[in-house]
């Protein structure tokens, strides 16, 4: 069966006594704190990647420098250059397509009636230059969704009074523009994807009367921000869309996604503008004609196959318990998931949807207290323990939109304070592949196109730099494709090794390149 494993350099060491030879994963370690996101990077494919990182050094001009490394597919260093950002610029976004890589910095002073300043650094591959543009979003801004295709970055920014604007950036010419359509009514920006087989952009908003949201909105637009389509979609049980992600073949437009449990009113704009914490009550398969009409379909989760090994095992163990009392039918059932961004690969007629499911959790403790007189007052507090993800749903769509299977990829004992995908999913010339790292552990399963497992999940251990190192607390670990059948796994590490002298234990950001076989 395929599995991941690790790629070794062979390191000789020559003295004058001795001649030893030792075998070394390709492995790039960086000091830094274990609970910092101290560096950013992007892959290239086989250009290899850059990594940056702030620096504690101003210039002559009082501009903060940053450093951006360029790495070979080995993992060594190229070169290194310079690029000075305004003080108190963060990370926001990493972005890149094949002619750029782009990064867009913003400084968010926390006051409402301040000005969002942004920077955003572009490096162009064939030039090996960079290029810096920058501005102000306005005042209580919300940078929602960005997405990049060639030159052109888009941006979309909900902004207070329920108002949105999508901002096109040029970033060959250094230029920006507004694009008007959503110049006159309300809106709230949820989702921008790029569509390459055709070159355009694909924006999803909702549309707002009287405080409430009316109509979901698709809008398609090409590299110029010129308007090609523009959908309305009116549901009358006011199921609220969500999750989508966007597909295109054959002329053929559409959107894939989630949405919520069905409202006997219109969802307010309070609810329409959380992101966290809303539960999907099923799926929607939404086909967008180029005469203006679409055609969707619905799909609750109690109704789709083997829904029950995506579920969280006390709610499996609920439903159980009412199924023996003759409470619950399964396709009766309520059953709902928080997912954190989905996403959605297509290949020939098949469309494959994937979402990690969530949930936040909680513990709670007892105190007593006394009061003035020594009499005990007991009291209870609950405590969040971070976002337990737990399973990765895998559902597959033929062209008409109905469902041709259900399968998961377990998640086990991952909690994060941070909300982050975790999973990969994609097309492994012709199967799924389903893989994450987790604690010096590579998981991965491998599904046929009909929804088959092959062979079993496996487990691999991850090679460390030296033999006896040994792994004590780990941070932000993920697994991320590179190129051919090459993945990189980065995290933050605390290392124990008895044999080194020095720097031990180690705190480090490591970058490790792995193949798949």
């Amino acid at each position: 069966m395929k599995r991941f494993s690790c790629i070794i350099l062979l390191v000789l060491f020559v003295g004058h006594y001795v001649q030893a030879q030792e075998y070394e994963p390709v492995r790039l370690e960086l000091p830094t704190r274990l609970d910092v996101k101290s560096y950013g990077y992007e892959l290239l494919g086989e250009n290899g990647l850059m990594l940056f990182y702030e620096s504690n050094e101003l210039d002559e001009n009082n501009k903060r420098k940053w450093f951006f490394s360029k790495l070979d597919t080995n993992l060594t260093e190229q070169w290194v250059k310079l690029v000075a950002l305004s003080e108190g610029m963060l990370i926001h976004k990493i972005l890149s397509t094949k002619e750029r890589l782009i990064v867009l910095f913003i400084k968010n002073s926390g006051k409402k009636q301040e000005p969002i300043a942004y920077e955003i650094v572009s490096f162009h591959m064939l030039t090996e230059k960079f290029s810096l543009m920058g501005g102000d979003f306005p005042a209580q801004s919300e940078i929602n969704a960005l997405a990049a295709q060639k030159d052109k970055l888009l941006v979309g920014i909900n902004l207070a009074d329920n108002l949105a604007d999508l901002l096109l950036f040029d970033l060959s010419k250094g230029s920006l523009k507004t694009l008007d359509v959503l110049a006159e009514g309300q809106y709230i920006i949820q989702e921008i994807a790029v569509m390459q087989s055709d070159e355009r952009f694909g924006v999803f908003v909702k549309r707002l009367e009287n405080k409430r949201v009316e109509a979901d909105v698709f809008l398609f637009f090409d590299l110029n921000g010129g308007l090609i389509n523009r959908f309305e979609v009116v549901d009358e049980q006011h199921r609220y869309l969500a999750s989508v992600g966007f597909f295109s073949q054959q002329g053929e437009l559409g959107a894939i996604g989630t949405y919520e449990r069905e409202k006997n009113k219109p969802t307010a704009i309070k609810n329409a503008q959380e992101t966290i914490g809303r539960e999907a009550a099923g799926m929607f398969f939404l086909q967008l004609e180029p005469n203006g009409q679409s055609n969707i379909k619905y799909h609750p989760f109690a109704s789709l196959p083997n829904i029950d090994i995506a579920l969280a095992s006390e709610d499996l163990m609920r439903l159980r318990q009412q199924q023996s009392r003759g409470k619950a039918k399964l396709e009766e059932t309520d059953i709902a998931f928080q997912f954190y961004k989905p996403q959605l690969i297509s290949k020939d007629s098949l469309f494959i949807f994937s979402a990690e499911a969530f949930r936040p959790r909680y513990r709670v403790e007892s105190r007593i207290d006394y009061d003035f007189y020594g009499r005990p007052i007991p009291y209870t507090y609950t405590i969040f323990e971070g976002y337990q993800f737990f399973n990765t749903l895998l559902v597959s769509f033929d062209r008409s939109g109905e469902v041709n299977w259900l399968n998961t990829f377990q998640l086990r004992d991952l909690i994060t304070y941070e909300l982050d995908r975790h999973v990969f999913v994609s097309l492994l010339e012709n199967d799924v592949l389903a893989a994450a790292y987790h604690e010096g552990v590579l998981h991965s399963k491998l599904i046929s196109l009909d929804g088959e497992l092959i062979g079993e999940p496996a487990r691999t251990n991850l090679d460390m730099r030296f033999s006896n190192d040994r792994l004590l607390e780990e941070n932000f670990g993920r697994l991320i494709y590179w190129y051919g059948n090459y993945f990189i796994v980065t995290a933050n590490q605390k290392i124990s090794n008895s044999r080194l002298v020095g720097d031990n234990p180690r705190s480090v950001f490591f970058l490790q390149k792995i193949a798949f076989e």
